[in-house]
């Protein structure tokens, strides 16, 4: 198909509307083919559609609009003229005459007024022309415009037609597969019964939808795909199964044998809601905050440059006593993701000796579980750097700590008194992996600092209080009584969930805490 002008302006792709009868087409491919297709095989079927409707459109136009103007064929005053190259615009014949230019021999020149008025002149009766060759509504522009379309246009098309789509009662889903719901095997009860056996038999999971299906001998069809589907969507709609693949992959979990962490926010990384509200901070600031890689720290800010296939991250106290890591924008490059479900199940293996980790992505509040015996194992505490790296496998991702610099150091330590009382104080520790200096805190006595967590949960402490608080008892660490961001965020961390921005806006929002320089604050009054 000659490709119309309209399709090649870039706002029509921009503000593209999609429509009934887009989706009518659609939805009529489907039964067709019998197929589910994915989101972007249905966008490059909307654009061509778009084309064949058009290509329809111009064969009914040309039976009414007259003939096809060709510089080689005569044309008599009142006749009607559709003009290919203007974008089938068509026009009336109004005046001829002789045409004057001795290089190309005798020729006609002829006026032709268009219906919104506009009038121009074209040659007649010439025998030499390029555009006396008609050209067919079909040919091969089509496919390499189409392709220009997805390049450029493709991602916000694939939006606009995925909402669209969930709007369809008669069309349903697996992750960004499409299919016509009237029009899947019916899975009964019986085969999700067997469904559930089969995951128990295998802990829980997790099991392919392929495993499934062999194991009960279902996969004996012409439409494996579709079958496939259908059981996708049958399990979906259980509220026993959870679906924990990876982008790409489908994997079927149960979830009466998920961790209670992976179904539930633990205790640790729970945050009491303030209302803290932070004017704009310096750029030296922001980079400190993202630097400590925490959930907490919106994403909108903490959008990273580059791609990366490795980084390191900073244990604080709460991912260290949960067994958890982190999802931010750095750590989310790396960490598998999955465009819906909200459990991601994979794999974590210590790049010392391959050992294998069973771990959960937890999307939706944005952390990985699964390492607390890994981390003792390790020796590591709060403060311990570890480092992650992606593999060629997006369910496979390698974890190491970072190489220790020494065997003791002095570094801050969390000690519960019997009344309940928190001290840090400075003492010489054991070190097994590297560690941030300012994050570093030895936690002897964890069972102490749990009754801790567990009274303060019925409480209604502020923020402001608890900094105040731990602002005086980090200030006796420093002989000019200041403390610095990093050191209270770390210590805030041992005793409740503070995201980073929330306790800047503290420190920033409060006459009784004074900015010295460098990150580094100050206490009015201390007791």
């Amino acid at each position: 198909m000659a490709v119309p002008q309209k399709y090649l302006n870039n706002e029509l792709w921009k503000n593209l509307t999609i429509t009934k009868t887009d989706l009518q087409d659609l939805l009529a491919h489907l039964f067709e083919t019998e197929t589910p297709l994915p989101i972007e095989t249905l966008t490059r079927i909307l654009i061509h559609n778009r084309f064949e409707s058009e290509r329809k459109e111009l064969e009914e136009r040309q039976k009414t609009l007259g003939k096809i103007y060709l510089p080689k064929e005569q044309y008599t005053i009142g006749e009607q003229i559709t003009f290919q190259n203007l974008d089938w615009k068509s026009g009336t014949v109004t005046a001829a005459r002789k045409g004057n230019n001795p290089e190309i021999g005798d020729f006609k020149v002829i006026t032709v007024e268009f219906e919104d008025g506009e009038k121009r002149a074209f040659a007649a009766e010439l025998a030499e022309h390029p555009l006396n060759t008609q050209r067919n509504i079909v040919d091969s522009s089509v496919d390499q415009t189409v392709e220009t379309i997805l390049k450029n246009y493709g991602s916000d098309i694939k939006k606009k037609l995925r909402v669209a789509l969930e709007e369809q009662s008669d069309i349903v889903r697996i992750g960004d597969t499409w299919f016509p719901k009237s029009l899947l095997i019916d899975i009964n009860q019986g085969y999700l019964n067997l469904a559930e056996a089969l995951l128990d038999a295998h802990k829980g999971g997790p099991m392919s939808p392929e495993e499934l299906l062999k194991q009960m001998e279902l996969d004996q069809t012409d439409n494996l795909k579709l079958l496939e589907f259908s059981l996708n969507y049958a399990m979906q709609e259980d509220p026993r199964f959870d679906e924990v693949g990876t982008s790409g992959k489908i994997a079927w979990f149960l979830r009466r044998f998920e961790p209670e962490e992976v179904r539930e926010i633990p205790l640790y990384l729970r945050v009491k809601p303030e209302v803290t509200e932070l004017q704009e901070i310096s750029e030296d600031t922001l980079k400190m905050v993202l630097s400590l890689n925490d959930e907490l720290t919106p994403s909108e800010i903490s959008e990273p440059e580059e791609r990366i296939t490795q980084t390191s991250i900073v244990l604080n106290y709460p991912h260290w006593r949960t067994g958890t890591l982190p999802i931010t924008p750095t750590t989310a490059q790396i960490f598998p993701t999955a465009l819906e479900t909200e459990h991601v199940k994979f794999i974590l293996v210590d790049a010392q000796n391959n050992e294998k980790i069973s771990a959960w992505v937890v999307r939706q509040h944005r952390y990985v579980f699964g390492l607390r015996e890994w981390f003792e194992s390790q020796n590591l505490i709060p403060g311990s750097i570890i480092e992650i790296t992606s593999t060629k496998d997006p369910g496979v991702v390698k974890i190491v700590p970072q190489k220790k610099r020494s065997n003791k150091e002095w570094i801050k330590t969390v000690l519960v008194g019997a009344d309940g009382g928190l001290v840090i104080a400075l003492l010489r520790q054991p070190i097994y992996a590297g560690i941030h200096d300012r994050m570093a805190i030895a936690v002897p006595d964890v069972a102490s600092l749990d009754n801790l967590w567990n009274e303060r949960r019925a409480k209604n402490i502020s923020l402001k209080s608890d900094v105040k608080r731990m602002m005086a008892e980090l200030s006796k660490l420093d002989n000019q009584r200041h403390v610095h961001f990093i050191d209270l965020y770390a210590a805030m961390n041992v005793i409740r969930r503070t995201p980073p921005l929330d306790l800047l806006a503290v420190l920033r929002n409060n006459s009784e805490f004074i900015h010295v320089g460098d990150n580094y604050y100050n206490l009015t009054e201390i007791d």
